[in-house]
């Protein structure tokens, strides 16, 4: 059975994590069309039982949960033309990650602060900021 272009280009991006959490999988085919590609993902703090994702992907950065019946969904997204960038916030005890809207709106992901986590979170940043700004994400 041949892979579409979302597990494949998750898959790679999974390969490619620096957190060292794995992500779920299975959940790519319920997240996105067969045909959407993913750039990287940034995994965030615990949130119940599972840790969420910060994913990017050619059309859209959105954050997604793990619901208790519905299983993985997608909690909040930005389409690629909407986002205005990205920035990091470090707080006392966990850092945020926040995405930007050109209309002002906002997705918001809580982050660990240990070195590891460190640079990837600013790779993400940087990523987002290139959607932003149309540099696309040349080797991705």
């Amino acid at each position: 059975m041949a892979w579409t272009p979302a597990q494949q280009s998750f898959l790679d991006a999974q390969m490619r994590n620096a957190q060292g959490r794995g992500a779920r999988f299975w959940a790519v085919d319920k997240l996105l069309p067969p045909e959407e590609i993913v750039y990287d993902y940034l995994t965030c703090t615990l949130k119940s039982d599972s840790f969420p994702l910060l994913m990017v992907t050619n059309r859209r950065v959105l954050y997604t949960e793990r619901k208790l019946f519905r299983g993985w969904v997608i909690a909040s997204e930005l389409p690629a033309y909407q986002v205005a960038g990205a920035s990091y916030e470090q707080r006392w005890i966990t850092g945020r990650v926040h995405v930007h809207g050109r209309d002002g709106s906002r997705i918001t992901c809580k982050v660990r602060l240990g070195p590891q986590e460190a640079e990837w979170i600013q790779y993400m940043v940087t990523l987002i900021n290139q959607l932003a700004t149309g540099r696309g994400t040349a080797g991705h």
